[in-house]
């Protein structure tokens, strides 16, 4: 990573830990956690979309992180909010929500929605909207949102579009999720609220081994690409292999999960977003150690 990247990323994570009031040993957007490991199997048909070594190997070691995005250390995981999960298996890292797409373009975007957001102004989003109407789907997706009964009972969504490139050098762009093969239903708000504030993470252990699958969408000729605010149209996907967590466990070094960590064969997103979240990962990591 260059000077100037960092430096981008020193400033964006700044003005991120003003808009959420985070502490420097925290986390961001992500403080609430949990880990498990386990592997990944690829399936028949990804060695033929992607040459890269997690779709040919025939098992690799997998980390996950789940967390729940919003609230900080002290919040409620029956709280309004998206869960996130963050893998790592071999060269590639998948950062995913389960908001299928995500509220604005650039990281400088995020920070005037979290502004927004946690000002207490009820005429702020309102105006954030009229600045940025591209943010309504993903709003709209999370003013639905319930409360989840399990880490591992929803589906996680990688929000950028990645090209996958075979061996004859074609490429195809792709969004990538992660679907559970147990899915769970949603809680009730004050169902949730009556559990233990960290009833996902006391949960994990029990609802282990789970299972997702991963799977690539493929686009309509319509679609937007790399607009990470806008959904597809298109319906065709196809199964890229099976993310199966054995049990909780932290690592004994944290991965330094990266968007844009990818393996020869996964073509790294053209959007804007990626790049400053890239940037800004690696930045709050050093705030962090600081």
């Amino acid at each position: 990573m260059n000077s100037k990247t960092q430096d981008t990323g020193a400033h964006l994570v700044e003005q991120l830990a003003a808009a959420t009031d985070a502490a420097p040993s925290q986390r961001l957007l992500h403080a609430r956690g949990t880990w498990a490991q386990g592997a990944f199997i690829p399936s028949p048909q990804a060695a033929d979309l992607s040459t890269a070594s997690v779709f040919a190997a025939p098992r690799t070691p997998a980390t996950a992180r789940f967390s729940t995005t919003l609230g900080g250390s002290g919040g409620h995981d029956g709280d309004p909010g998206d869960q996130g999960l963050a893998m790592r298996v071999g060269d590639l890292d998948l950062v995913t929500f389960t908001l299928p797409v995500f509220f604005v373009r650039t990281g400088a975007h995020l920070v005037e929605f979290l502004r927004a957001t946690r000002s207490g102004d009820p005429a702020a989003v309102p105006a954030f909207l009229r600045d940025h109407p591209e943010a309504a789907t993903a709003l709209g997706f999370a003013k639905k949102a319930r409360p989840v009964t399990s880490f591992t009972g929803v589906t996680y969504h990688a929000v950028h579009t990645f090209g996958l490139t075979d061996g004859a050098g074609s490429t195809r762009w792709v969004r990538l999720s992660l679907k559970p093969l147990q899915p769970l239903p949603s809680l009730e708000p004050q169902q949730a609220l009556a559990l233990p504030h960290d009833y996902l993470t006391r949960d994990l252990a029990a609802r282990l081994p789970a299972r997702f699958e991963l799977t690539a969408h493929l686009p309509d000729q319509t679609d937007e690409l790399h607009d990470p605010t806008r959904l597809w149209t298109g319906t065709e996907t196809v199964p890229l292999g099976s993310l199966t967590l054995t049990g909780p466990q932290e690592p004994s070094t944290e991965p330094p999960f990266d968007p844009l960590r990818l393996p020869a064969g996964v073509v790294a997103p053209r959007d804007q977003l990626s790049k400053d979240r890239s940037a800004a990962y690696e930045a709050a990591r050093r705030r962090r150690a600081a």
